[in-house]
């Protein structure tokens, strides 16, 4: 007795656990995680509760409901039919028996439609790919645009630190000014330029502060948590860490290939091409097979037990229906065609732009690295003359230095998003063999 309490202690123990683990679970995922890290973001890019995927998730579903209608619009049918009835008998006859109801039980099936139900599974089908296919580019788009919120919640960290150090030299230089002024050793003039220098690098100050609310409050909202923007983000690791080659046309080839968005175009071609075979059946020939059993309520010699039957059905003339049909599912078929062809000139203009963007933020980033050792430099020697108590711009080299810090940083995490725009076209896979082999080489 007391191992079987034993047991069932066990399993309620265990129970309780689990449960107090989805607990657990559930009031982590309330809030986002401090300090956020770029790699903790990008997880919720496919968060399943989040309105855009469960938009996409709800026709995808569709589109499956409507594969599975389709394909059982070939299934065997099973209908119960009769009548119930009293006649009036006639004195001349031998009749007796005035009920004349009957009840029957038919059986159909679809045997054969000369290819229609085939064509008409297969564009279900199609469209249940597509709507995945969707998902697919869906949740790429929000890793792309998680990456970008993210970046742009650091850069306004970082602005708003330039603008903070300015307003602070602002205020000294405007306060000294002031001081000079009751000593007599100013005009009104230079009191009234250090104060409207202050006030606008206090809006300017107030308008990155905005920034960095809103940037956060945007990046929350991307990621489902509206009501828990994040304080503090970590700094990320760059996937930009090596060079690129001069071979665009490969790139192009690549993306063609990998391209989700083509992928999506390449799908619509194929359904509507599809959907011009489906309209050519659309009076075409059918035949069903039926099997009747029905019990009736009074004899007859006209009257079956059962009966077995083949149905054809064999359009002879059904006007301009098929043609019409054929006519408008040719126009969709070639606009589609056109919006393929423009997304293939599109994918390589943007591969081209990614490329470009590439290079010229490699230049940037370069520049401003160099920028901000010099800025470093001049800094370090404003600190050490005013040290001595030389005449020294100490706050100039601080905010200079601020602001080379931030331009840094705005280049690296533009070469960044070009990197990972390029990445999402091509594919990681790809991208990591150019950047090896460009090493490697040199």
């Amino acid at each position: 007795m007391s191992f079987r309490l034993s047991l069932v202690t066990r399993h309620i123990l265990a129970i309780a656990f689990c449960a107090f683990s989805v607990l657990v679970h559930a009031a982590e995922l309330v809030s986002l995680p401090e300090p956020l890290t770029l790699e903790a973001a990008l997880q919720f890019a496919s968060k399943s509760d989040h309105y855009q995927l469960q938009s996409a998730d709800q026709k995808l579903q569709q589109a499956l409901a409507e594969a599975g209608q389709s394909a059982s619009l070939n299934d065997i049918t099973v209908n119960v039919s009769g009548r119930l009835r009293k006649a009036g008998v006639s004195d001349l006859g031998g009749v007796v028996n005035d009920n004349d109801s009957v009840i029957s039980l038919f059986v159909r099936k679809p045997l054969y439609d000369f290819g229609k139900s085939s064509v008409r599974e297969s564009l279900a089908q199609l469209n249940s790919q597509l709507k995945q296919l969707e998902i697919d580019f869906l949740i790429e788009q929000r890793l792309l645009s998680i990456t970008q919120k993210y970046f742009d919640v650091l850069n306004a960290d970082n602005e708003f630190l330039r603008h903070n150090e300015e307003l602070a030299i602002g205020y000294i230089r405007f306060d000294r000014a002031r001081e000079n002024k009751e000593l007599g050793l100013t005009s009104e003039l230079d009191v009234l330029e250090r104060q409207v220098t202050y006030e606008t690098i206090r809006q300017n100050r107030y308008n990155s502060e905005n920034m960095q609310r809103l940037t956060r409050i945007i990046l929350a909202e991307e990621l489902g948590f509206p009501d828990t923007p994040p304080s503090e983000i970590s700094e990320p690791e760059m996937i930009a860490d090596g060079k690129i080659n001069d071979d665009v046309d490969k790139l192009v080839e690549q993306a063609f290939k990998h391209s989700l968005r083509l992928k999506i175009q390449q799908k619509k071609h194929d359904i509507a091409k599809k959907a011009i075979e489906l309209a050519r059946h659309t009076s075409g020939p059918q035949l069903d097979a039926e099997l009747e059993l029905s019990d009736y309520a009074r004899e007859g010699s006209t009257r079956d037990d059962w009966r077995a039957s083949i149905y054809f059905n064999i359009p002879i003339y059904a006007g301009s229906v098929e043609k019409t049909a054929i006519n408008v599912a040719t126009a969709k078929y070639r606009q589609v065609l056109s919006d393929l062809h423009k997304a293939r000139s599109e994918i390589r203009i943007l591969v081209l732009q990614l490329w470009q963007a590439i290079r010229q933020n490699e230049l940037r980033l370069g520049g401003e690295i160099i920028n901000q050792d010099f800025r470093d430099m001049t800094l370090d020697r404003s600190r050490a003359e005013y040290e001595l108590e030389f005449n020294t711009d100490l706050g100039d080299s601080m905010v200079q230095f601020s602001d080379s810090r931030m331009k840094a940083y705005q280049a690296r995490y533009a070469l960044e998003m070009a990197w990972r725009k390029l990445q999402k076209l091509v594919g990681e896979e790809y991208l990591d063999k150019i950047k090896l082999s460009t090493i490697n080489n040199g």
